[in-house]
C-alpha cells in the first residue's frame, strides 16, 4: 500500500511539473538569451557583433518550443485543475488563452525584425524584454487567486515600463517610460489593496 502511496505522489508531482513546464522553460531561455546577448555584444574578440537578430530568431524559437510544450501537457488538464496551494487552475479555456498568447508573441517578434532594419535598432536586450512578460501573462491566465493575479500583473507591468523607455536617444521615449512608471503606480496600489482587502474578508469569512 506504501509503494502504491509513493507511485502515486510521484506521477502527481511529475503532472504538476509537466503542468508548469511552459512558464519554467520560456523563464529560463529568456535569462539565458539575456546572458548570450550580453557576453558576445561586449565582446572585444568578436568586434562586438549586433545580436539582434541572432537572438531575435532565438528568442522565436523559445517561443514556439514552448507553445510544443504547451501542447503536450494538454492530456493534463484533466488531471491539475487546481494546484500550487490553489494559486493557479488549468481548464481548456485556460489552454486556449495560453496558445493565442504564444502565437501573439511568436508573430510580435516576426514584425520585430523589419523595424530594427527600418529604424537601424541594434539593442538585443529588446527582444529578451518580450518573452518576459509573456511569461507573467502565462502565469496570469490561469491565475485562480487575487494575490497570485496581481504578481504577474506587476512583472508583466515592470517589462512594459523598460519597453516603453527602449530608446534612450529619443527625448520621447524616456518621457513616455517615466510617464507610464508613475501613472502604473497609483493602480497597482489601488489593485493591492483590493486584492488585500478582498483576501482578508474571504479568510474572516471562512475562519471566524
Amino acid at each position: 500500500m506504501k509503494v502504491e502511496e509513493v507511485i502515486e505522489t510521484r506521477n502527481h508531482m511529475f503532472n504538476l511539473f509537466l503542468a508548469v513546464s511552459p512558464e519554467i522553460f520560456i523563464i529560463n531561455t529568456t535569462f539565458i538569451l539575456l546572458i548570450h546577448g550580453v557576453v558576445f555584444s561586449t565582446s572585444k574578440k568578436d568586434d562586438y557583433p549586433p545580436l539582434v537578430s541572432n537572438v531575435g530568431w532565438l528568442g522565436l524559437l523559445s517561443v514556439l518550443i514552448t507553445l510544443l510544450l504547451l501542447a503536450a501537457g494538454a492530456p493534463l488538464l484533466t488531471i491539475a485543475h487546481l494546484f500550487w496551494n490553489n494559486f493557479f487552475r488549468r481548464d481548456n479555456f485556460t489552454y486556449f488563452c495560453q496558445i493565442l498568447l504564444l502565437l501573439s508573441t511568436a508573430g510580435t517578434i516576426s514584425m520585430c525584425f523589419d523595424f530594427f532594419e527600418k529604424e537601424r535598432f541594434d539593442a538585443s536586450e529588446f527582444i529578451v524584454l518580450i518573452p518576459l512578460p509573456t511569461r507573467s501573462m502565462l502565469l496570469m491566465i490561469p491565475a485562480h487567486d487575487l494575490i497570485a493575479m496581481y504578481l504577474a500583473i506587476e512583472l508583466q507591468s515592470l517589462c512594459f515600463y523598460v519597453i516603453a523607455a527602449s530608446k534612450r536617444k529619443s527625448e520621447f521615449s524616456t518621457e513616455a517610460g517615466s510617464k507610464y512608471l508613475i501613472l502604473g503606480a497609483f493602480p497597482s496600489g489601488i489593485l493591492l489593496f483590493g486584492c488585500n482587502r478582498t483576501t482578508t474578508d474571504q479568510f474572516l469569512g471562512t475562519y471566524l
